[in-house]
């Protein structure tokens, strides 16, 4: 089936759609540009329509399972089909398993009719980042200068965001299909182990099982769609599925703060219902400034949404520092918003939405008083306003099978296994907290399944993963952000002393043709240059953090990236820069690294303070205080530790820091501080 004639019955998309080739567009029948309960609807050929439906007519392939393959008994049956979940389901299957994955799709206007669920496999941020790339590609004033209405350009939008979301659901579901995991669309109930459904299947599985103290969990599920051998498809079906393990992988959802209207979801959204968005507004609000509200802030902008503004309850670097961002990197970050048009302000919220205009009335805007006192207008206002786990779902009854769910909805796991407080179930993913990212999600699933089937001897990656380890972040405005590791103030409040070294984007040849906006930090240790942390905003910076997460969890140091050969016209070059930076800062930076390495292979034992200054004097015969080249040379052989004469030379260039020529006991002793070779008392 085409992929346009998907499109027409997929979203709540309104209004005008551009035709395809050898078809009449028609705006006939146009539903209200601000609906959300109509879907798409178009007055193409019907001949087309007829073929489409005869097409989708009993051909729902995704998400069916045979009731033979649903009545043997599974090794991990998982329930959700984000990114934890799939993630899960392939590593039980890499490690032998047989395995199934149950997931209820997030909205029925996502599923195509041939039960594809657009949203399936995909991070809950995956319509911002198709959003985004959208944006990227569409150049709204230049079709807006050609007469197309904003019906139209968000159509083309629309289209190119539901190929991609297309793409990422197929390459998901073919991924199960290779390895055998199969997949179940329905609502999910994980039964208690006293359940009398429960307690039948292991009396029926209890030759399956190696000891049938072991336990099995099944799970109920309801509103599915599954293919009998005798009679087809039965729709709307509740069957039970039984495995040795369960992994819950339920998920969040959208933290809805009271006296925001968002029954009136035409107009009101949250980051949920922002991916059912069905036209490009006017003027945007957003409320917050967290990942979701500053990607979408920098996104609607991209679209030529003039009007966009960030509401922060407090200010804009309490914000950021919650966050974990560099403030050098959010004052980028705020630079580049404010110069493209957004407005941010601080210490605002909405004490009340005054009106909400009906559907159909296009023409009104949202009206709102503010804390302030003041009042003000927008076409569409987002709430993004956090996430929260959702282990509280009475639908999928984890709480009364048995699992400890906190009040917020997080599920409580042993760090090391990921083991609920119930028998044989995991959790992985949002569901179990922060950083509720998808990338730490998928290692925790993958780390649960190893938990749950590696063989006593058997060694698994997965397995010795430290479930705090610190955390790569990347956050998809334009241009991007990226960063790990400490910020300065986290390092020193860890005790370090610290420099940073900060470049700008034009400081390499890239950088300064390409994409001269940005800015990358190294934050490293003053004592050796070890790198703490990398902090990146500009083109590709959610790639380039990568690198600087190997530097960090390498500990290496500046001076060895000062050592490495980059490939020219790279953005990588400004690692280097950013060290020379830092190098600049240190009291002994790369060019005392060469002396240090042959005073410490001449130093391997260790000089109190007293004895360096008795053999200062002792070659200080004329007791100025102060040693020239001859003497320094003489001191060292006193102590049994002759130095070449240009090792010499260099170092009483490097020391002399009053210029004078000479070398004064407080800067040799700091060469010995330095190199490690003073026992204090």
């Amino acid at each position: 089936m085409k992929l346009a004639s998907y499109t027409l019955s997929l979203l709540p998309l309104a209004a005008a759609w551009t035709a395809l080739p050898g078809q009449k567009s028609s705006v006939l029948g146009r539903a209200p540009r601000h609906s959300t309960s109509t879907l798409l609807k178009s007055t193409i050929e019907a001949e087309t329509i007829e073929e489409t439906a005869e097409t989708a007519a009993g051909s729902k392939t995704f998400g069916v399972v045979n009731t033979r393959k649903l009545s043997e008994l599974y090794d991990l049956v998982v329930i959700g089909g984000g990114p934890a979940g799939v993630a899960g389901a392939i590593k039980a299957a890499q490690m032998g398993r047989r395995a199934i994955l149950i997931d209820k799709p997030k909205f029925e206007a996502g599923v195509l009719p041939n039960g594809l669920d657009l949203f399936f496999g995909g991070p809950t941020g995956l319509f911002s980042k198709a959003l985004r790339d959208a944006a990227k590609g569409t150049n709204v004033e230049a079709m807006r200068a050609q007469s197309m209405d904003n019906d139209v350009i968000w159509k083309q939008i629309t289209n190119s965001i539901v190929g991609l979301a297309m793409r990422n659901s197929e390459g998901q579901c073919r991924t199960l299909q290779t390895y055998g995991v199969d997949y179940l669309q329905g609502s999910a109930q994980l039964l208690g182990e006293e359940d009398p459904a429960n307690v039948a299947a292991l009396r029926k599985f209890a030759d399956d099982l190696d000891d049938p103290e072991d336990g099995i969990r099944s799970i109920r599920v309801s509103k599915t769609t599954v293919q009998d051998d005798f009679v087809g498809p039965v729709d709307d079906a509740n069957v039970l599925v039984t495995g040795t393990k369960v992994l819950v992988a339920t998920g969040s959802k959208s933290t809805r703060l009271r006296g925001i209207p968002f029954e009136e979801s035409h107009r009101i959204f949250d980051s949920d219902t922002i991916n059912l968005l069905g036209y490009l507004p006017r003027s945007v609000t957003i409320s917050g400034l967290g990942i979701i509200g500053i990607e979408f802030a920098n996104i609607f902008n991209a679209l030529g949404v003039k009007d966009v503004t960030i509401l922060v309850r407090g200010d804009v670097e309490t914000s950021a520092k919650k966050l974990g961002m560099d403030m050098d990197v959010a004052n980028v970050l705020m630079k580049l918003l404010t110069k493209s048009g957004v407005k941010i302000r601080e210490a605002t919220t909405v004490e009340e939405f005054s009106y909400v205009p009906p559907p159909g009335a296009d023409d009104e805007y949202i009206k709102m008083k503010l804390n302030d006192g003041s009042t003000m207008e927008t076409d569409l206002f987002f709430a993004a306003t956090g996430r929260y786990p959702v282990g509280k779902n009475d639908d999928a009854g984890l709480e009364a099978a048995g699992l400890e769910v906190a009040d917020r909805g997080m599920v409580s796991i042993d760090k090391v296994t990921l083991a609920t407080t119930s028998k044989n179930v995991y959790a992985a993913g949002d569901v179990i907290g922060a950083p509720a990212l998808a990338s730490t999600s998928m290692e925790q699933a993958q780390r649960a399944v190893a938990s749950m089937f590696s063989e006593s001897s058997d060694s698994d990656v997965c397995q010795d993963a430290n479930h705090d380890d610190p955390l790569s972040i990347g956050v998809w405005t334009i241009p991007e952000m990226g960063y790990y590791g400490l910020t300065r103030e986290k390092a020193e409040a860890e005790g370090y002393s610290v420099v940073e070294g900060t470049v700008g984007f034009d400081q390499c040849l890239r950088g300064r043709v390409f994409a001269p906006d940005g800015l990358l930090k190294i934050v490293a240790d003053s004592t050796d240059g070890t790198v703490l942390g990398v902090h990146i905003i500009g083109k590709e910076a959610a790639e380039m953090v990568h690198y600087g997460m190997a530097l960090v969890k390498a500990r290496t140091s500046i001076f060895e990236i000062l050592k490495t050969v980059y490939t020219a016209v790279t953005f990588h070059e400004l690692f280097k820069e950013a060290a020379l930076d830092a190098n600049s800062k240190l009291d002994f930076g790369v060019e005392w690294q060469e002396i240090f390495d042959a005073l410490q292979g001449e130093c391997p034992l260790s000089y109190d303070d007293d004895y360096l200054r008795e053999q200062f004097e002792m070659i200080d015969t004329d007791g100025s205080g102060e040693l020239e080249e001859d003497e320094m040379r003489a001191l060292f052989e006193s102590m049994g530790k002759p130095v070449s004469k240009r090792i010499i030379a260099n170092l009483m260039r490097l020391s002399d820091t009053d210029g004078n020529g000479t070398i004064d006991f407080g800067e040799f002793k700091a060469i010995f501080d330095k190199v490690g070779c003073v026992q204090e008392d």
